[in-house]
């Protein structure tokens, strides 16, 4: 309707529905599991998948792998308390640079994880998620936000 004012939809609501499009699109089964970034402690050993770090309105970083494993990671990255065998990369460098012009605060931040055991299902869902919801921190979309601003 000409006119008509759309409801803003929240960012977790989109990142939600954008995973379950995908899950329906290619016939995935798993659930969306939500938890404080902060505590990775929570999120059990064993799950693996794919993960959407956010905060608001910002998705922060999109990955797969060991969940929690990589959520202890993220923290250090997100502090720069990096250990022995962490890399820093570019896009994390940049987003630490950046926390005050984004009003982030990694504290705040939320994680969003599905469970998937199979290698083509965490390399699918990773790589649209990251296409479709274009994270700060991730490397891929790092490289276009430095070309869009450079002009």
């Amino acid at each position: 309707m000409l006119g008509s004012v759309q409801p803003r939809v929240s960012l977790s609501n989109m990142i939600e529905e954008t995973i379950e499009k995908v899950m329906n699109e290619y016939s995935i089964r798993s659930e969306i599991i939500v938890k404080q970034f902060k505590m990775p402690n929570t999120i059990p050993d064993k799950h693996h998948g794919v993960y959407i770090i956010s905060e608001d309105d910002k998705v922060i970083y999109v990955g797969k792998g060991q969940i929690r494993r990589r959520q202890k990671k993220h923290w250090q990255k997100a502090f720069a308390l990096l250990k022995n065998g962490t890399n820093d990369t570019k896009g994390w460098t940049w987003l630490r640079e950046n926390y005050s012009e984004y009003n982030l605060t990694p504290e705040n931040w939320v994680v969003r994880y599905i469970i998937l055991n199979k290698e083509t299902e965490l390399s699918l869902m990773e790589g649209v998620l990251i296409h479709l919801l274009q994270p700060l921190a991730n490397d891929e979309t790092f490289v276009d936000y430095n070309r869009n601003l450079k002009g």
